[in-house]
């Protein structure tokens, strides 16, 4: 039988996921600090589009050297790999991509509220009868009364 993980790999060595692969491969040529810049990328009629997290990044992304890397990088990469679809692509642009970060951010505050640990109040007001006869039991739920008793 099958991982999860075997069949997420199988899926993705499909030429269904080609494009995406292509684009995560050229994405990880990239210098680590662009990367932790950059959101997404994706192309659209003969362009590369690259989106940003953050105003900064888009300056930092936008000046004639770092564009210059992307094209060389881009170039590269197409003479490595001919049949890419990164081979159409004429040209880089950037844009922030504020609304992705945005929903983003949500999603983490909501995950970050999911996995807080909430205050647990006590219900119990320790007010219960032991009938229990057997003696290590009954030490045992004499025990969490007074657990109960400390807590009120």
């Amino acid at each position: 039988m099958k991982s999860t993980k075997d069949i997420i790999n199988e899926i993705q060595k499909s030429p269904l996921y080609d494009k995406i692969r292509d684009l995560q491969n050229f994405l990880k040529l990239l210098s680590p600090t662009h990367q932790q810049v950059i959101a997404f990328i994706y192309i659209k009629e003969r362009t590369l589009f690259i989106a940003c997290k953050h105003n900064l990044g888009l300056q930092e992304l936008k000046r004639d050297s770092n564009i210059n890397l992307i094209k060389e990088l881009l170039k590269t990469y197409v003479k490595l790999k001919p049949l890419s679809n990164l081979r159409e692509v004429s040209d880089v642009k950037f844009f922030v991509a504020t609304e992705f970060m945005a929903k983003r951010r949500k999603k983490e505050e909501l995950l970050k509220k999911a996995m807080e640990i909430k205050p647990y109040f006590e219900l119990s007001k320790g007010k219960f009868k032991n009938n229990i006869k057997d003696e290590k039991i009954h030490a045992k739920f004499e025990e969490i009364r007074e657990l109960i008793l400390a807590s009120n």
